[in-house]
């Protein structure tokens, strides 16, 4: 079970897998906060999140966790407002989520009701995104979490990254937080402020810029929701793979077959074909690392 947005892309890796003579794997999309309770629970043989385990949920789990990053997804600030060349400082980003602006006008472009489109599911990417709002600005006052309260004046929520695409696409004055996968038709992406002071687009090369600048505490966890790397798009979010560290038993080898496979380069090229970030060498290498952790 696992995260919602890139279900596509795990059944492309599971399918691939079970076709060339590799482990048959059923997997479930619930998200990524249903996915860690389902690992807590020991219901699944792994799981895959949008937001690492905390440790108080590692703890939880008596037969251990092995935490590995497979790719990363980067995150944008999504709207439909025809004739607005969006740049947004990183104050402005928190006041926008915030609901502080919220006419275009104070944006520098036509006047116009600004309408604010938010998951409203409980979300990797709204953890992600909420993480990054904190980092940028003491005035974000709205927490961090998978599900937040945003203020509903000029909120609109949507189910899933398909619903917010499409929240957007139908509603003129929109701007929410969407995984850059999702961007086509009329949605645009802002550039937004990053730690060094440019305004930068998502894309590939920006997000790739972002991992290597990414540090990571022992747990494979990112530790740092605002770099400052040059040309790095400042909100991008890893994926991981949660399993067991003992008590695999008999599947122990498949378990590790399927996570050596996810990192593999072909698997890797998969995630760049569907638009997602594939890990650096460096980022690649400490995760193969801790594949062996995986214990019977």
């Amino acid at each position: 079970v696992g995260a919602k947005f890139p279900a596509r892309l795990y059944r492309q890796w599971f399918d691939r897998m079970a076709s060339s003579g590799g482990p048959k794997i059923r997997y479930r999309s619930v998200g990524s906060a249903s996915a860690q309770w389902a690992l807590i629970r020991q219901t699944v043989d792994f799981s895959v999140s949008a937001v690492p385990m905390q440790p108080r949920d590692l703890a939880k789990v008596r037969r251990g966790v092995v935490q590995i990053p497979l790719f990363a997804g980067v995150i944008a600030f999504a709207y439909n407002q025809p004739g607005c060349d969006l740049k947004l400082t990183q104050k402005q980003a928190v006041q926008i989520a915030s609901g502080m602006i919220t006419d275009w006008q104070q944006l520098g472009c036509r006047p116009g009701a600004l309408t604010w489109v938010h998951r409203s599911d409980a979300s990797g990417i709204t953890n992600a995104f909420t993480r990054s709002m904190q980092a940028f600005s003491s005035q974000w006052s709205l927490g961090t979490g998978t599900l937040i309260r945003w203020p509903a004046d000029n909120a609109l929520a949507a189910q899933g990254n398909a619903g917010v695409a499409a929240a957007l696409q139908n509603k003129r004055g929109a701007i929410g937080y969407l995984e850059a996968s999702r961007l086509r038709g009329g949605i645009r992406a802002a550039a937004l402020e990053n730690g060094s002071g440019e305004f930068i687009q998502p894309d590939a090369i920006s997000a790739a810029a972002s991992l290597r600048g990414m540090q990571l505490d022992s747990n494979l966890a990112a530790i740092d929701h605002n770099p400052s790397v040059e040309g790095a798009y400042p909100i991008v979010t890893l994926i991981w793979v949660l399993a067991y560290r003992s008590g695999n038993g008999t599947k122990t080898e498949a378990i590790r077959d399927t996570v050596d496979d996810m990192l593999s380069r072909q698997a890797q090229n998969q995630a760049a074909e569907l638009g997602l970030i594939p890990l650096n060498d460096e980022l690649l290498s400490k995760s193969r690392a801790v594949v062996e952790w995986i214990g019977q």
